[in-house]
């Protein structure tokens, strides 16, 4: 593990998941072409939002974030896991990166949707 990224939930780089990322590429070669494809082979099993959640579960159960709540918030992050995992267009480090900040985003507009509802 690495660097801790979030100042909010204080989650840190887990190593990156190679084996993963290979699961996730055989996956991406059985299906057809275009975005279905790609989308499919990232969520097939859970297997990145299931590592990653082994590592952060802990600390976003204790802020409040389901599993549930997780994977809603990972899914806004597919198209990082596709540029990570299937175009090798981004690292690790920046994967975990947007996705932290995709997280935090996420979280602050339930919050302040929540406070809207109250007013």
């Amino acid at each position: 593990m690495g660097l801790i990224l979030s100042y909010e939930y204080r989650l840190s780089v887990p190593s990156e998941p190679v084996d993963i990322k290979a699961k996730i590429k055989t996956l991406r070669s059985a299906l057809g072409p275009g975005e279905e494809g790609d989308n499919l082979a990232v969520w097939t099993g859970n297997i990145l939002a299931r590592y990653l959640w082994s590592h952060w579960g802990e600390t976003l159960r204790h802020e409040g974030v389901s599993w549930q709540m997780f994977m809603s918030m990972l899914k806004e992050a597919t198209g990082f896991i596709v540029q990570w995992a299937l175009r090798d267009a981004i690292a690790w480090d920046e994967l975990i990166r947007r996705i932290i900040e995709t997280l935090e985003r996420k979280k602050k507009s339930d919050i302040t949707r929540f406070l809207a509802g109250l007013s």
